[in-house]
C-alpha cells in the first residue's frame, strides 16, 4: 500500500513509518509531500492536515494512532510508544524534558538521519535499521527500554 506524509520526517513520522513497515503493512511504500499538497488518490495518508492518521496536538502522537487504529499490541512496539511520547507530548520535545534517558537518545538519532542523509527516502530507510536494531535490543532485554 501507499502511505504519504509531509516531507522532511523527524521523530514521530519515522518511528510511524517503521512501525507501519514493521507491524501494519510491511510492504508500506512512502511518499513525502508538502504539508498543504493534496493528498494522492489511493494513499493512506499521515501526519497531514485532512488525514485520518495524525497527532492531536498536546495529546498524542501519529505513533499512538497508529497503535490505536491498527490495534498493534506488540510489547516492542509499546515500549517505543513510550518513548515516543516521552519525546513528542510529554517533554513537548525539548530533550531537556525528557524522563526516560532512550527518548533523548532516540529524538537525537533520528533528527540527526536528516543531517546525514540526501532525501527523505533515506532518512525513513535510515530509521527502519536505527529501529530494528534497538527493537532487536529490547526483545533481548525482555522488552524493557530504560536503560
Amino acid at each position: 500500500m501507499r502511505w504519504v506524509t509531509r516531507k522532511q520526517p523527524h521523530v514521530d513520522r519515522c518511528a510511524s513509518a517503521w512501525l507501519i513497515k514493521r507491524f501494519i503493512d510491511p510492504e508500506a511504500e512512502f511518499t513525502f509531500i508538502e504539508r498543504h499538497d493534496p493528498i494522492p488518490e489511493g494513499a493512506i495518508a499521515f501526519t497531514l492536515p485532512g488525514a485520518e492518521i495524525k497527532p492531536m496536538e498536546g495529546v498524542s502522537t501519529t505513533y499512538d494512532a497508529l497503535m490505536e487504529r491498527y490495534g498493534v499490541t506488540d510489547p516492542v512496539a509499546r515500549a517505543m510508544q513510550a518513548a515516543i511520547r516521552d519525546f513528542e507530548i510529554d517533554a513537548a520535545e525539548d530533550l531537556s524534558r525528557v524522563r526516560r534517558p532512550e527518548s533523548a537518545g532516540i529524538a537525537l538519532i533520528l533528527r540527526g538521519l536528516a543531517r546525514v542523509s540526501d532525501s527523505d527516502e533515506q532518512i525513513v530507510e535510515r530509521a527502519m535499521v536505527i529501529l530494528d536494531a534497538l527493537a532487536a535490543e529490547m526483545r533481548a532485554r525482555g522488552m524493557t527500554l530504560s536503560l
